[in-house]
């Protein structure tokens, strides 16, 4: 998704593509998704590795 190919969603019976490359990169609904996603990754990953301690 973050990459220029992107991901196929299927839309209305069709394929569509959608990438996050297209957008500027001085994007603030962009940019704090990406923030969001990478925050809710580290989240996952660190509830995974220690599952013991929460």
């Amino acid at each position: 998704m973050f990459t220029e190919a992107g991901v196929y969603v299927k839309k209305n019976g069709k394929w569509r593509r959608f990438a996050l490359a297209h957008y500027k990169y001085d994007n603030p609904a962009v940019n704090g998704l990406a923030i969001f996603a990478g925050f809710i990754l580290l989240l996952i990953a660190y509830y995974i590795t220690y599952p013991y301690y929460f």
